[in-house]
């Protein structure tokens, strides 16, 4: 049979014209093309086996084009700096209706075909995943910011207790958290968690820091207060000592002018010592003299003087 395959193969090439099939050639050729589909990795696949992975793919490109839209909406909303509440129960809704509406146009019956589709959609669960994860990583982000504000803002009304401020923005940054987590994907918020509550730390080491600092500061104030009463007592002592005695508690003043003169005497005791005042002061009318009465000469009307005397 060898022989007449080769002797039918060298007519067909040296004659220029198509070789004729033959049962024996059809039987020649078809050890040799299993032969190269084994290499392939396998026989050639079945015209229902090809219709069918055109329609999965078809399928699968159409379910995540149109849960990539709901990953689209989730993302802008995140990248808007707004936190989406329950971000894992929503995650979750969404690759279960993606994977739902992949199986339910799934046909049934050969077990190729439906193994076929059962792996592209655990494919099309993981691309899900993927898309969902770095929307995740920004919410987790954008939470951590929040407890953070609250941190601050709770130092701010309750400063005497600046611990329960971190204890309660490290709660709600965890529950919160907890609930943006979707099931079954094995992400974690563990390394946001341990950075937050660290600058959270940082920040209460350096309020203290400032408290201590304040309340020095207030002790040397009070410090420099005393010594500033000490010496004023002091030198209320000396000033006794000169003078002779300890002055006076109560204060005396008073002031008198002669009838039709210009001559004004006030005097006053205050602090043990004696004040004597002599002014002349300009007459009241002297306004009735005019622009030019001052330049007409310089007299008791428009002239004042004065003089004082301690004692």
């Amino acid at each position: 049979m060898r022989s007449l395959v080769v002797a039918l193969t060298l007519t067909a090439v040296a004659g220029g014209r198509q070789a004729v099939s033959t049962p024996a050639l059809r039987a020649a050729r078809a050890p040799a093309a299993d032969a190269l589909f084994a290499l392939r990795g396998g026989a050639e696949p079945s015209p229902e086996i090809l219709a069918a992975t055109y329609a999965c793919n078809q399928l699968s490109a159409n379910v995540l084009a149109d849960a990539t839209s709901e990953v689209a909406a989730l993302r802008k909303s995140i990248a808007g700096g707004e936190a989406v509440p329950a971000f894992g129960a929503k995650a979750d809704e969404l690759i279960t209706d993606a994977v739902s509406k992949f199986e339910a146009d799934t046909p049934k019956g050969d077990a190729s075909v439906s193994a076929l589709y059962q792996a592209r959609g655990e494919e099309l669960r993981a691309a899900l995943i993927a898309s969902l994860e770095p929307v995740f990583c920004q919410q987790i982000t954008l939470l951590k910011d929040a407890a953070m504000e609250q941190f601050k803002k709770g130092m701010v009304s309750d400063g005497s207790d600046a611990s329960n401020a971190l204890s309660a923005a490290e709660a709600a940054f965890v529950r919160e958290a907890s609930a943006s987590v979707p099931s079954k994907t094995g992400w974690s918020f563990k390394l946001e968690r341990s950075s937050l509550v660290g600058a959270m730390q940082a920040i209460l080491v350096e309020q203290k820091k400032a408290a201590s600092a304040k309340m020095q500061t207030a002790g040397q104030m009070q410090t420099a207060l005393s010594y500033l009463q000490m010496q004023q007592q002091q030198m209320q002592a000396l000033q006794a000592q000169y003078t002779g005695g300890q002055g006076g508690k109560w204060n005396l003043g008073g002031a008198y002018r002669p009838p039709d003169t210009n001559i004004n005497l006030s005097a006053a005791y205050q602090q043990g010592r004696c004040n004597v005042q002599v002014s002349m002061v300009p007459d009241e009318g002297a306004n009735l003299l005019g622009p030019n009465g001052f330049t007409q000469g310089v007299g008791p009307a428009n002239l004042g003087l004065s003089f004082q005397i301690h004692i």
